[in-house]
Parts: structure tokens; C-alpha cells; sequence
């Protein structure tokens, strides 16, 4: 029956064909048809024969479905969704950075010996990480993290609590198949797994039920995908989905707009993909039935969010956005999250020698000191308000009024000379009226030994002389900004504008997300000088802790010698790391990146060869 059906179709393309090449209408004052000659249609014959829709047909290809997306047989309502391209490469590279091979190679066993770590703390801990450590060594596995996979968690119906055994039940892996047949691939998963198997049919495909130790794995072969699941219930809702896509052009997740937006965010270009549904995942971590409302009642206002990742030639790339509903927002975090992006007005005047720079474009100093009041904190308020009166004439609100939205703070060094480590501060403030900023600072300093220069361009530095000029602490008010600075070579450097600029310098450049454009939020650090402060700074804490006491001290130098040293040693892998976020309506997107050191980009280029 098949073959009539193939060859009457054949005949009718065939005839369709051969009347639009071979008849023709002739320009005749009476309409004549000319016959084709017997070349023609033996010409015409092989056109039809070698066009790819009879190719198609007499191969057979057109019977074979093309493997689906696997997100297409993930279900709509999913509460948490990871989408990686190969975890096994993903994996191997972190165990190859600095950070990876340092984790590994501490002798953790010994550290919590000498830490005297209690073994009822200690024992459920190692106990999962051997776990672990078994089921990464599965070569199932390994050869399913070879290719795509993802890993959904899907809400149970209410009210059901959250468990590990309910979040097992309720999780779905899918992997592309190695092998286009189905069936094969299921053999073949039956050869790897070596053991007996029962089958229950869905929708008319089979799933395979593996029981190992009370436990049930259920696996079917779905639309070139390999779904695997503890429960049934989530494999039943693919297959549902693999069906429905007979009718429906997009199935699964793919109908979720939340989901599809944030995505399109990545523009392709991602490696690893993290979905969440706050609202839904909140409902099922919920302690209690009562939290477990079909309201799913959202008090912080966050809706859903994603990350995702992208593996440049020299640095990585992180991005982040978080969906929210603005009038659900406490009011603390509706200031922050619907604050209009506005422009860093003092980043071009960063010197490039900077260890790390912060800056806020959402400080908004009335709004913070009503926050304060209304979070019952009156008597803090009144105490501040007497205070600055006495030493001013000017209460708490009238003083924070004098100061805009823009605020920063940035490192220029750890000074390690003295007894014990001492960061080189700047804080940048933005002010909205000069004069009484500068009369509030003149009366805060009133009586103090001061020195005034005169720079070019009329801006005056000021500078108080302690420890007979040793210390110089400084500020200036510049172009609608106040600047304070540890020193005043420190100050001088960020406003003479002599030095090479930061935004001038290549391994800002290379982690620059969009620096130079409005913005909430921006921090930038280069990871290695920054890693030599921290460790002197730890030193000096672990030799107070010792002077005060011994026996601490002895445990803190196991911690800080044998743990923390080589960690922070670890973070010297990335050279510098940028952070940018930016409001927009409804949304809060955060991006980072982090420049790799050159060693690190080698092995990074090692890795990539190794998978191509």
C-alpha cells in the first residue's frame, strides 16, 4: 500500500512538472500546443528525477522527524531550568584553572583533623561528596555530558513539601541522542547499564524503569532526546509534549514568554543557560503548607530571572537579568530597582593604577534617611540630628540634602608599611549645592591645622596636616562633585588628569561592559595586586587572633596557611573583573566579565583545541 501511495504521488509531481517545462503556450494568432520531442522528455524525465523533493521521498527522509529542542519537552510551568552545551568541557576547565586546581589539591581531610571539626559534622558532608565523586565517574554519564543537556525541576501539584526525594522525583534530564534510531539508543542504554529493566507505555512509547537499591530511573527516547527522571511523571509530561508537537509549532518552555525573552538575551552566543521562576521555585521551597498558596504570594516582587554565560577569546562573560513586578517591591528595593540609569560623570577621571573602583548612581540621601525613620530608628535619627547641630548648625536631613545620587568609592593601594594594613581611600560624593557643602566641610575642620593649594583651573585642595604632615587627608569640590582622599598625591592624581586614565587602559578595556554608558551600578578590580593587600591583611588578622589567643591562633594558621593563602593565590587566574548593572522597566540586568591572565588563556586555547 505504501508503494502505490509513493509512486501515485511520484506521478502527480512528475505530471505537474512535465505541463510547466515542456507544454508551452505558442504566440500563434490561433492557440496551438507544440508536442514535445523525445529528448525533451527524456531531459525533462531526469530533472524530475534528480529534483530533491523526489530524492527526499524515494530516500525516505522525509519519514524521519528531526531531533526536537530539548527545551520543547521541557514543560511550560518548569521552576528551574540549566541548558548546558557540553558540562563535561565546562567541567574540565574549571578543574584546570588556578581556583579549580587548588580546591582539589588542599588536603581537606587533614585540615578539618587539625581543626578538630566534629565527625557528626564532618562525615554527612564526605559522605555526599564520594557520592558525588562516584556518579561523575559513571562513564553513562560522562558520555551524557559530552553533549547538550538539560536539567529541569518541575513544580509539583500543592501541597506537596519540598524534600530531596520529592525534588529528585520531580527533576528531568534530557541529552541529545548519539544515534538517530530511537531504538538503538535505548539498546545501547540497556548495554551500558547491564541490567534487568520493565517497560510501561505512554502515548504509545516505551519507558524503561531501572530499580537499583529501592530507587527507580525511568528513560525513554523522545524526538532524538534521551529523557531521564526518579519519577514517571515527568518523563509522561515529555512524551505529552513530543505528541503535541505534531499539531503545535513551539511545545515545553518555549511557550513561556518569561523564558523566550531572556533568552533572547544571550543572542546565541551562550555556553550555559540558568532559568529560574522565582514565584513558583519560592511555592515549592516554601517550609510550610500555609506558604504554599495558590496565590503564590510574591512579597519581594522578583519574577523570574536567568544566567547565562559566554566563553570569549580572552575573558568570560557573565549576564544576569532579574524580572520583577515594581509595585510588589518592598520600598527599599523598589528605590534601587526602578532608579532611572544615569551617566558615570566621574569615571573618566579614574587613574589606570586603581586596585578597585565602586560606584552607585541610586543614593538618593533623603530617600535612605526616611528608610531609617520609618524603620523605627527615630532615636538614632535624633542623636545623629543633635550631633550635627552642635558641630554644624545643620540637622542630619538638612546635610544629606546637600548631596545628589552619584556616589563612589575606590582603592588606590594597601599600604602594608605600617603595623598593619591600611587601604589608600578616596570617597567621591556628588553635591548639589557647592557653597553650603563648602561651609558645612570649613566648620567640620574648624580649629584643625589645614593647608589650601590653588590648582590650575581655580579648583583649591584641601589638606589637613597630621602627624606634623605625615598624614595629608584631602578633599576638593570639582565640578559638582567632593572628593576625599586619604592623601593629597592621591587626590592630585585623579584630578591633574597627568597619568594614564582608566578607561584609557587595555585591561580595562578588555573587561569594559558598557562602562560609558548610564548605569545603576559599576565596579572594576584588578584581581592580582588586590589578592597581595588581602593576604597581608589576613596575616595580620591571624597574628591578633593568635596574641589574644594561642590555641585559636594555632587552629587560625592551619585555616589561613593551608586554605585561604593558596585560595586567594587561586583568584591571580583573572587578571582584572568588571561589573555593570542598569535598571530598565521591569528588569534589572547585571553583566561581568573577567580578563584572563595570560597563562590562563593558554589553557583555555588548549581546552578549546582539545574539543574541536
Amino acid at each position: 500500500m505504501k508503494r502505490i501511495f509513493l509512486f501515485l504521488f511520484i506521478f502527480l509531481v512528475a505530471t505537474d512538472a512535465l505541463y510547466c517545462i515542456v507544454i508551452q503556450p505558442q504566440p500563434a494568432l490561433r492557440e496551438a500546443v507544440r508536442l514535445p520531442t523525445l529528448n525533451e522528455l527524456a531531459t525533462a524525465g531526469k530533472q524530475i528525477a534528480e529534483s530533491r523533493i523526489v530524492r527526499q521521498i524515494v530516500s525516505g527522509d522525509w519519514l524521519r522527524p528531526q531531533p526536537l529542542d530539548p527545551i520543547a519537552l521541557v514543560p511550560e510551568e518548569a521552576v528551574l531550568m540549566l541548558d548546558t552545551a557540553n558540562a563535561a568541557a565546562a567541567g574540565r576547565a574549571f578543574l584546570s584553572s588556578r581556583f579549580g586546581q587548588t580546591l582539589y589539591s588542599v588536603r581537606w581531610s587533614a585540615v578539618l583533623d587539625q581543626l578538630e571539626v566534629p565527625k557528626i559534622f564532618r562525615l554527612p558532608v564526605e559522605q555526599q561528596l564520594a557520592n558525588l565523586t562516584t556518579l561523575l565517574a559513571n562513564p553513562l554519564l560522562q558520555d551524557i555530558l559530552k553533549r547538550r543537556t538539560v536539567i529541569a525541576l518541575l513544580a509539583p501539584p500543592p501541597p506537596t513539601a519540598a524534600s530531596l526525594q520529592g525534588i529528585l522525583e520531580h527533576s528531568l534530564l534530557l541529552t541529545a541522542s548519539t544515534q538517530g534510531n530511537s531504538t538503538a539508543a535505548v539498546l545501547s542504554l540497556l548495554k551500558a547499564t547491564e541490567k534487568q529493566v520493565d517497560v510501561v507505555y505512554h502515548q504509545g512509547v516505551g519507558i524503561l524503569v531501572l530499580e537499583q537499591q529501592g530507587r527507580k530511573l525511568h528513560v525513554a527516547a523522545i524526538g532524538g532526546q534521551l529523557a531521564f527522571s526518579f519519577g514517571i511523571k515527568p518523563v509522561q509530561r515529555s512524551i505529552d509534549l513530543f505528541v503535541r508537537h505534531f499539531v503545535y509549532k513551539q511545545t515545553g518552555l518555549l511557550r513561556n514568554q518569561d523564558y523566550a525573552e531572556l533568552k533572547q538575551q544571550a543572542q546565541g552566543q551562550d555556553d550555559f543557560f540558568l532559568y529560574a521562576d522565582i514565584i513558583r521555585l519560592k511555592a515549592l521551597l516554601a517550609p510550610t503548607e500555609t506558604n504554599l498558596s495558590p496565590a503564590l504570594d510574591n512579597p519581594t516582587g522578583s519574577r523570574s530571572m536567568a544566567l547565562f554565560h559566554h566563553q570569549g577569546e580572552k575573558r568570560q562573560q557573565f549576564s544576569a537579568a532579574v524580572r520583577f513586578s515594581p509595585e510588589q517591591l518592598l520600598p527599599f528595593q523598589r528605590e534601587i530597582y526602578t532608579s532611572t540609569p544615569v551617566l558615570n560623570r566621574t569615571l573618566a577621571k579614574m587613574p589606570a593604577s586603581l586596585l578597585l573602583y565602586f560606584w552607585i548612581g541610586w543614593l538618593e540621601p533623603n530617600f535612605w534617611y526616611q528608610t531609617l525613620v520609618n524603620s523605627g530608628k527615630q532615636d538614632v535619627v535624633d542623636k545623629a540630628d543633635v550631633w550635627f547641630n552642635e558641630q554644624t548648625g545643620m540637622t542630619f536631613a538638612e546635610i544629606l540634602s546637600l548631596f545628589g545620587r552619584e556616589f563612589s568609592v575606590n582603592i588606590a593601594e594597601i599600604s602594608t608599611a605600617g603595623l598593619f594594613p591600611i587601604p589608600r581611600l578616596c570617597f567621591i560624593m556628588e553635591v548639589q549645592e557647592k557653597k553650603k557643602a563648602e561651609r558645612l566641610l570649613a566648620k567640620l575642620i574648624s580649629g584643625l591645622q589645614v593647608k589650601r593649594e590653588k590648582m590650575s583651573g581655580g579648583v583649591t585642595v584641601v589638606s589637613l596636616q597630621a602627624a606634623q604632615g605625615l598624614l595629608q587627608p584631602s578633599y576638593a569640590v570639582v565640578d559638582g562633585f567632593l572628593y576625599m582622599a586619604d592623601s593629597r598625591e592621591q587626590l592630585l592624581d585623579i584630578l591633574d588628569g597627568k597619568s594614564e586614565r582608566m578607561i584609557e587602559n587595555s585591561t580595562f578595556q578588555a573587561v569594559d561592559t558598557g562602562m560609558g554608558q548610564p548605569a545603576n551600578l559599576m565596579f572594576f578590580v584588578r584581581t592580582a595586586q588586590l589578592v597581595d593587600g588581602l593576604k597581608e591583611l589576613v596575616a595580620w588578622v591571624g597574628t591578633m587572633i593568635a596574641v589574644r589567643d594561642e590555641q585559636a591562633g594555632a587552629k587560625s594558621k592551619i585555616l589561613v596557611d593551608q586554605v585561604i593563602m593558596p585560595i586567594l593565590d587561586s583568584f591571580r587566574g583573572c587578571e582584572t573583573v568588571a561589573l555593570r548593572s542598569v535598571t530598565r522597566s521591569g528588569e534589572l540586568i547585571v553583566e561581568a566579565s573577567a580578563f584572563q591572565a595570560e597563562e590562563k588563556q593558554e589553557q583555555t586555547a588548549a581546552l578549546q583545541t582539545e574539543e574541536q
